[in-house]
Parts: C-alpha cells; sequence; structure tokens
C-alpha cells in the first residue's frame, strides 16, 4: 500500500507538471466524525457492566465520535474539467466521560467515581482526483476521490477513586501508528471575485488504525501502599468478558488477555472513517 500511494504521489507530481494552466490554493475547516470501533464499543460495554453491578450509577462513559478539522490542498488544473490536488490537515476527536456509583462487594459497601479522558489526534496526506462541473457563471460541482495517509496518536487516561482499600489510581496509554485508506466528496465551488471562491463540501473518510502498542502506567496510592506499575509493550485489546451477560471491553495488556470468563481477544481497532464537513476559501492564480 504504502508503494501505491509513493506511485500515486509521483503521478500528480508529474500531471501538474505536464499542465500547469491554473493552481489553486484551498482552505477549509468543519467537523470531523468518526466511528470509534472497538474503543466505542468498549465503553459501551462497560458502561453495560457497571449499570448491571453497581446499586447505584449516574454518568457515563462516552464515545469518539465528533471534533474539529482543518485542511490544506493544492490543485493543479489538467483542463477545465479534471485537476489533480495534493493536499493535508489536521484533525482531533476527544471525549471526557465520568461515572459515580456505589455497590456491595461481599457485603462491604464502597463507592466509586472514575473519569475517562481519549483523544486521537491525526495529521492526514491525501491526494485528490477532481472533476468540475460548471452549472452557472459563478458556480461549479467539485467531484472528489482518492487515497489517504493519515499518522495517528491515541491517548487515554482514566482517573479512578474508590473507598475500596483507599484507592486512588490514574492509568494512562499513549500509542502512535499510521493509516491508510481512501476518500469521496461533493464540494459547491460560489465564486466571489476573480480568483476567490467560497467552498462548501462533503465529504466521507475510510481508515482504521490496529495494533496500537506503546507506553502504558498505572500510579497512585492506596491502603496497602503505592501503585506503581509501567510498561512500554502494551497493547490495546478486544474481548469480550462473561459475567452473567456478555460484555464488550477493552485494555491494554503485554500479551493476549486470558481467562474461561475472556473470549475472543484481538487486538483492538480504532475505525477512523466517518463524515467530514468543510467550508473556507480557494484561491486560484
Amino acid at each position: 500500500m504504502k508503494k501505491y500511494f509513493f506511485y500515486l504521489i509521483m503521478f500528480a507530481l508529474v500531471a501538474a507538471a505536464a499542465y500547469p494552466q491554473t493552481v489553486s490554493l484551498k482552505l477549509t475547516g468543519g467537523l470531523t466524525w468518526i466511528d470509534g470501533g472497538d474503543y466505542s464499543l468498549g465503553l459501551s460495554g462497560e458502561n453495560r457492566l457497571l449499570g448491571d453491578n453497581l446499586s447505584a450509577m449516574s454518568g457515563a462513559y462516552q464515545p469518539l465520535d465528533h471534533g474539529l478539522q482543518g485542511q490544506i490542498e493544492m490543485i493543479h488544473n489538467i483542463n477545465s474539467h479534471l485537476a489533480v490536488g495534493l493536499g493535508g490537515g489536521y484533525y482531533r476527536v476527544s471525549r471526557e466521560g465520568r461515572v459515580t456509583g456505589s455497590g456491595l462487594v461481599l457485603g462491604v459497601p464502597f463507592a466509586l467515581d472514575s473519569t475517562i479522558t481519549a483523544k486521537v489526534s491525526v495529521i492526514p496526506f491525501f491526494i485528490n482526483l477532481h472533476y468540475l462541473a460548471h452549472v452557472a457563471s459563478r458556480l461549479s460541482l467539485d467531484i472528489f476521490a482518492g487515497p489517504v495517509f493519515e499518522v495517528v496518536q491515541f491517548n487515554f487516561q482514566n482517573s479512578s477513586s474508590t473507598t475500596l482499600l483507599t484507592a486512588q489510581t490514574t492509568e494512562k496509554f499513549t500509542a502512535s501508528r499510521t493509516a491508510f485508506g481512501g476518500q469521496a466528496g461533493l464540494g459547491l465551488n460560489f465564486e466571489i471575485i476573480k480568483g476567490v471562491s467560497f467552498v462548501a463540501e462533503g465529504c466521507y473518510r475510510y481508515a482504521k488504525v490496529t495494533d496500537l502498542q506503546g507506553n502504558w502506567s498505572l500510579l497512585g496510592t492506596s491502603s496497602l501502599g503505592p501503585v506503581n506499575k509501567t510498561s512500554s509493550i502494551s497493547t490495546m485489546w478486544f474481548y469480550r468478558l462473561t459475567a452473567g451477560s456478555t460484555y464488550d471491553q477493552f485494555a491494554f495488556f503485554d500479551t493476549a488477555p486470558q481467562g474461561a470468563s475472556i473470549s475472543g481477544a484481538r487486538r483492538a481497532e480504532i475505525n477512523l472513517s466517518g463524515f467530514i464537513a468543510s467550508a473556507g476559501f480557494k484561491f486560484s492564480f
């Protein structure tokens, strides 16, 4: 896949050099939505697990779903209808969710207060093949599609306290990976003045990142003493936990989780696929 992406970049550069009729710079920003994949599934399962086992519960952990994005694209027109664009950008999706509750363990009452924060930061690079259709004197339709390469960083933190053993801990995990995918979209260009157009567009982007291995730590205190656990080779795993009912879960381990209550363990996947809504300006030279 990396080889094909390199060939596409070379093709775009050659096409731009061979047909240097018009060059445009497009600057856009807006919102992006992602599926979340196993992270969102695991949080949903954890919410169900806590709801079924706590005698009182309020709040919920929140899935990764939407955030802000911005991008820049240099577009080289081959002719009045076809163009090739090279671009990049940045988007971030982050959510925080808090759960409080109480319950019993072996007849001993306890209280729980936990906050989970997660963030996905992504730098996408892309090549678009554009087809431009003029529908009015100042209005044109832009249909585009192409491959995407993404540099992804995932950050997770769970800060929790419980009256059991008077424990206060913070769990952290950070991993970086790359992902390949594609995108396709539709835009409207309205020429405000010669050389300057207002752009509004929607795009669907497909990309997934897996095999998230990175730095993990669990630090804190308890009535038994300090908590100090770290690993530089932890991986995010997805599995199903059977405890009366079956719950989707994710956690961070150096090796695959095992046990009579665990099934379907695999390396977790964060699905970055989703819709992008953008607006901005295009400057033609």
